[in-house]
């Protein structure tokens, strides 16, 4: 790509020292974009501006918050009340959660409807996935916080969920017929052996 001409003087002088209008050229006039371009693909920046938006918003209520059993709903109540804007930063910072979870819906979907999941592009997927997973335990975290009525009884189904899990795997690889039609009759007899206890 050949460099662009300014007109401008000043522009000329600014882009020999730091490049940023040349920069700025190449990416809006001359960058190739994909013929299936549509808004789908803007849920991911949405996603980021989100993610931004709680963290601020988490960094200046973590400064009047108090992380004890016994003080964290008092604290909660002291940001919604007597902190200067607080009802309003705690607002801001739980409605962007629930837009950033809306949005990376929507970002997934987008992803396995052109099917970004294929080659070559697996390793992107999974490390997509176990973002989504590090968000859901980030998001139960945030929501254990304020230590309410809702908070425990939410970390209290959601704890209880890992038992579940146990006993579902219990049930797979204690049934013979499962595995064989899984695994084929050869390893059967190995992840027999594997069956877990309750």
């Amino acid at each position: 790509m050949s460099k662009p001409k300014f007109k401008n003087p000043v522009v000329k002088w600014i882009d020999y020292r730091l490049p940023i209008f040349t920069f700025m050229d190449h990416e809006l006039n001359h960058y190739p974009t994909p013929k299936n371009l549509n808004y789908f693909w803007n849920f991911g920046s949405l996603a980021g501006i989100a993610l931004i938006t709680m963290i601020i918003t988490g960094i200046v209520l973590s400064m009047n918050y108090t992380a004890h059993v016994d003080h964290a709903f008092d604290s909660v109540e002291r940001i919604m009340r007597d902190v200067n804007h607080g009802w309003l930063i705690r607002y801001i910072h739980m409605n962007a959660s629930s837009f950033f979870f809306i949005v990376v819906f929507v970002h997934i979907f987008r992803g396995l409807y052109y099917g970004s999941y294929k080659a070559p592009r697996e390793l992107l997927w999974i490390l997509g996935v176990l973002i989504l997973l590090l968000m859901m335990a980030t998001a139960f975290m945030g929501y254990v916080l304020p230590w309410g009525q809702m908070s425990f009884w939410g970390a209290t189904v959601i704890t209880n969920l890992f038992s579940a899990v146990s006993f579902l795997l219990n049930v797979v690889f204690s049934s013979k017929l499962v595995i064989e039609s899984l695994c084929g009759k050869r390893i059967a007899p190995l992840l027999a052996k594997v069956r877990l206890k309750l």
